[in-house]
């Protein structure tokens, strides 16, 4: 990956919906060579897709949370591959600490993820606690890291 690779990401992650002639035309280079190389980087798997973001609370997602998930010790493949199928588990990552798996979790309301934590997640059966930490307020949130042009 090069600079203009880099500023091209960097337009992209920004408005992803920039017509490529636009985007050729503010990094001076023809429209052909953004569709090459941003080709090439869908085939290298540094760009994933592009996706609409959603606000979910307009859509009654009010509470997001995070769950940190014990489980019996050399079944964290299982664990993970049956609670990332849970409706409402947005990640889960295997971690290192006080516990096995951070889930992060959203749900209409409080009984709502009070239903998907005790009846979904603690059912799962290499689950051996949970600890629930509703997020009271989002005071960042972040889809990647910022593209450095610059270097």
């Amino acid at each position: 990956m090069d600079k203009l690779d880099l500023k091209i990401l960097g337009a992209l992650r920004f408005d992803a919906r920039k017509p490529f002639l636009e985007l050729a035309k503010e990094l001076k280079v023809g429209d052909a060579t953004i569709h090459a190389r941003v080709k090439k980087m869908f085939e290298e798997g540094v760009i994933k897709g592009f996706e609409t973001i959603v606000d979910d609370s307009k859509l009654g997602y009010g509470i997001t949370a995070f769950v940190e998930i014990k489980i019996r010790p050399g079944t964290a493949d299982e664990a993970i591959g049956k609670l990332k199928s849970i409706d409402g588990v947005l990640e889960a990552h295997e971690i290192h600490g006080r516990c096995d798996i951070l889930l992060k979790v959203r749900a209409k309301g409080l009984i709502e993820f009070r239903d998907k934590l005790v009846k979904e997640i603690r059912a799962v059966k290499e689950v051996i606690s949970s600890e629930a930490y509703p997020v009271l307020k989002a005071a960042k949130e972040e889809r990647g890291m910022p593209i450095i042009t610059g270097l």
